[in-house]
């Protein structure tokens, strides 16, 4: 038996056997941490493993070509791991493109730290070339931030509950939604902040999903 979190990893475990599996799909539920102190910042906010497949570059490439973000306040922390040798093509990058005062790598962040960094965050970007899942969102959502997520992760919802965008990860593509979210009306974007953790609680919370579960080892 396998263990699947979305529509799209249970295809693919599909394609792996010749012969019938059976196949459990069941989203990553988690206990939901509790809402910190908030204090805005006009920061966006890219936090995870620093490697190829997260989509990175695409994500610093939209931001110098949002004309929206160039002139304005905003600007991107990059936190998390990553090969020394990506990180160093990374910020080559950022130079490059004349970023360097809008772009900053704060590196690992954990614990209450991190819960404060998404609270704060404007925004969350996690614009992966592919994702099973992203557990990102959730924990961004959690704490009221909305997420743009790639067409690569099963995130669709957060166009549909209205909490997020859920977009192709092209630079074009995401700095057009960077361009959204900047000129964004206030109300507008505190409904989608007002929206966010409520959906997290109903649809994500193990204590109020482990019948799930429980119901599956009760018949393995």
């Amino acid at each position: 038996m396998f263990h699947s979190t979305c529509d799209a990893e249970t295809d693919y475990i599909k394609q792996q056997f010749k012969h019938e599996v059976r196949i459990v799909q069941i989203p990553n539920y988690v206990e939901v941490p509790e809402l910190v102190e908030r204090k805005p910042e006009k920061h966006f906010l890219y936090i995870g493993r620093i490697n190829l497949k997260k989509g990175i570059d695409s994500l610093i490439k939209a931001l110098a070509l949002s004309k929206e973000f160039l002139r304005s306040d905003f600007s991107l922390k990059i936190a998390g791991r990553g090969t020394e040798s990506y990180i160093a093509m990374l910020k080559d990058l950022v130079d490059n493109l004349g970023l360097s005062e809008k772009v900053s790598f704060i590196g690992q962040v954990e614990g209450k730290d991190k819960m404060h960094l998404f609270a704060n965050a404007h925004w969350t970007f996690m614009p992966s070339h592919t994702e099973n899942f992203g557990m990102v969102v959730l924990e961004s959502l959690a704490q009221n931030t909305p997420v743009l997520a790639s067409t690569g992760s099963p995130w669709q919802d957060l166009e549909v509950e209205e909490i997020g965008f859920w977009a192709d990860n092209t630079p074009e593509t995401l700095a057009e939604k960077i361009d959204e979210i900047v000129t964004m009306p206030p109300d507008i974007y505190e409904a989608y902040r007002l929206r966010a953790r409520p959906f997290v609680e109903e649809r994500f919370d193990i204590l109020k999903n482990i019948d799930k579960w429980v119901e599956l080892y009760s018949v393995v």
